[in-house]
């Protein structure tokens, strides 16, 4: 593995858009070998994506920006800038800005799996807008070992 610096403002952007996600890659999957990859997330107000698994990746959390709300196997936790979340692979999880403005985090997925890729599909899945068609957003997961299990936190018919 090379020496990877992404400095400030650089990295490939992915918009998703249904779920107020915009992203920068700040370590693509290539980059290490698909041990990691790195981004940074802006999450709009009241936004965030569907309850989710990825069954092969642990997902860390660095929250730099606004307050989140993080669901992970069933409980709720509020979490703050500076806080660090950890969800391990196979846990059903979701988070959510409940603040009301745009909020940011960094997130790791290690091992990497398809990393950013998985995302880019995403975005242009969710291109047109609208609410995601349920059986292509799972079909999309199950190529990237992911499952979506439940609603985006906040939904209606998302218990809690």
């Amino acid at each position: 593995m090379d020496l990877l610096r992404t400095g400030n403002g650089e990295g490939e952007r992915i918009r998703v858009p249904g779920f107020g996600i915009d992203m920068r890659v700040l370590v693509p999957a290539a980059a290490t070998g698909g041990q990691l990859c790195m981004i940074e997330e802006l999450t709009a107000a009241g936004s965030g994506p569907p309850l989710h698994v990825h069954t092969r990746q642990t997902e860390i959390f660095r929250f730099l920006e606004g307050s989140y709300e993080v669901e992970v196997d069933g409980r709720r936790l509020a979490v703050e800038t500076g806080d660090v979340v950890v969800v391990p692979a196979g846990a059903r999880h979701a988070f959510r800005n409940v603040g009301r403005t745009m909020a940011r985090l960094s997130f790791i997925l290690t091992p990497a799996g398809s990393g950013e890729l998985f995302f880019r599909e995403m975005a242009a899945l969710l291109a047109a807008g609208g609410a995601p068609d349920p059986q292509a957003l799972n079909a999309l997961g199950r190529r990237h070992d992911t499952e979506f299990v439940g609603p985006p936190l906040g939904a209606t018919g998302h218990g809690h």
